[in-house]
C-alpha cells in the first residue's frame, strides 16, 4: 500500500510539474487550397489556417511530451454550385486511429508536407517553415461533400480516390497545396453553411465528441477553438 501511495504520489507531482513548467509556444499559419475539375471546369477553394503549439518542459527517464495543439482558421470550401460545396475540414470527424481512409486533421497535415512529423523535437522548427508544398495522396485532409449546403445531412464523406464514383464520374482533384503565409485568417463559414451557427450553439461546450469508429459532423471541423 505504501509503494502504490507513493508511485500515485509521484504521477501527481510528475503532472503538476508539467502544469508548472515554463511554456514554450510556436505557431505557423498556412493557406489550404483544393483545386477541382467537374464537367470541364476547375473550381479552386482556399483558407488560412493557424496552428498553435503550448509545450512544457519533457520529464527526463518519463518518456512524457507535455505539447498541446490548438487551430485557428476554417475548413476550405470549394463551391462546386448547383452541384453543392466539398468541404476540406479541419478534423476527420472520427475517434479512432489509424482513421480508415488515411485522412489528415490539419494540426498535422501542413507539417507533414514540410517533412516535420510535429514531434517534441521538431515542433520548435515549425515557425521556420517557408514555402509551398503539393499534398501527396496519403497525407489529405478529411473531404466531405454535401449535395445541398443548406441540410447538413446531405453530407458524404469522399476522398481524391472515390470522389468520381460518388459526386460525378467528371469530378477530380487537380490540385492540392499548403503554403507557409502571414495572411490574415478569415471566419466567413456561416455564409457557405448556413446550418453551422446552430451547430456550434448545439455542440459547444456540451462534452459531445464523435463516437469511435464513426464519423459525424462536429463544429470543430468546420472552425478552429483559436479563431
Amino acid at each position: 500500500m505504501r509503494w502504490a501511495i507513493g508511485g500515485l504520489l509521484l504521477i501527481l507531482l510528475a503532472v503538476f510539474a508539467v502544469k508548472a513548467a515554463p511554456t514554450d509556444k510556436y505557431s505557423y499559419r498556412y493557406r489550404l487550397q483544393i483545386s477541382m475539375e467537374v464537367d470541364g471546369k476547375v473550381l479552386t477553394g482556399s483558407s488560412v489556417i493557424e496552428v498553435k503549439w503550448a509545450c512544457g518542459q519533457l520529464i527526463p527517464g518519463a518518456g512524457l511530451a507535455p505539447c498541446e495543439s490548438s487551430l485557428g482558421g476554417q475548413a476550405t470550401v470549394v463551391d462546386l454550385g448547383p452541384r453543392g460545396v466539398v468541404v476540406a475540414t479541419l478534423f476527420t470527424g472520427e475517434n479512432v486511429l489509424p482513421v480508415p481512409d488515411g485522412a489528415v486533421d490539419a494540426v498535422w497535415l501542413c507539417a507533414n508536407a514540410f517533412g516535420n512529423r510535429s514531434t517534441y523535437e521538431e515542433i520548435p522548427k515549425l515557425p521556420g517553415l517557408a514555402g509551398r508544398r503539393v499534398l501527396a495522396p496519403d497525407n489529405f485532409p478529411r473531404l466531405v461533400w454535401f449535395s445541398n449546403p443548406a441540410d447538413p445531412n446531405s453530407a458524404r464523406k469522399v476522398t481524391v480516390g472515390n470522389i468520381a464514383s460518388i459526386l460525378d464520374p467528371s469530378a477530380r482533384i487537380t490540385e492540392a497545396t499548403v503554403e507557409i503565409t502571414r495572411d490574415p485568417i478569415v471566419v466567413d463559414i456561416a455564409k457557405k453553411l448556413p446550418w453551422y451557427p446552430a451547430m456550434l450553439e448545439a455542440q459547444k461546450g456540451k462534452g459531445i465528441t464523435s463516437k469511435p469508429g464513426k464519423f459525424q459532423l462536429m463544429y470543430r471541423m468546420f472552425v478552429g477553438d483559436n479563431s
